[in-house]
């Protein structure tokens, strides 16, 4: 009996996990650049950026599809866009790894730093996926970050498309809890280039 409710209450769960993913792409908004065109929910709010700041747009999802908390303590999370110029992946890939490993307050996993996967856009167009997690002394936080460079022929410029999950939990459990790898993946395919 015990494992009955046990294991309809974790599908109930799933499923409604799965509806909210699925939910926040019913409703979604264009935001137009001259090269290429970012598809996001609704939902997302536009943060402002200050100019020069080499980042071209950046959006705020803090409840959107994921959980408002995990233990107890509010999940941030945020998407950015920026570019380069030219066939400069390499450079993307050594502008991104220092973003995040320049932190004198950054502690990882023993042994780990980051891992590297692929994911495509929206068109089928094949990025380099960078994923590295870690916790900050000075914010009493842990973050999910998560990278996709990827160079388009037809545009002439590499994107760097960024998402970095803030929250409170030494395990890293929500990272596979609330499939965040794969909620990630569905945001970068819908980045379209023109």
């Amino acid at each position: 009996m015990k494992r009955n409710v046990l294991l309809t209450t974790f599908l109930t769960i799933g499923a409604v996990a799965g509806c909210l993913a699925q939910d926040i792409w019913s409703a979604i908004q264009k935001v137009e650049a001259n090269k290429y065109i970012i598809n996001i929910p609704d939902a997302y709010k536009r943060v402002s950026i200050p100019e020069g700041s080499g980042t071209d747009y950046k959006f705020d999802f803090t409840g959107v599809g994921l959980p408002a908390t995990v233990n107890g303590a509010p999940m941030y999370g945020f998407y950015t866009i920026s570019h380069l110029s030219g066939h400069k992946e390499a450079q993307a890939l050594e502008q991104s790894t220092l973003e995040f490993s320049s932190f004198y307050d950054r502690v990882t996993e023993p042994g780990y730093n980051f891992d590297t996967s692929s994911a495509a856009i929206q068109g089928g167009l094949i990025g380099t996926l960078l994923h590295t997690r870690y916790y900050r002394r000075s914010k009493v936080s842990n973050y999910s970050r998560y990278f996709l460079i990827v160079y388009s022929d037809k545009t002439d410029e590499t994107y760097i498309l960024a998402v970095t999950f803030q929250y409170k939990d030494p395990g890293y459990d929500v990272e596979r809890s609330s499939a965040l790898t794969d909620y990630v993946k569905k945001v970068y395919s819908h980045f379209e280039i023109r």
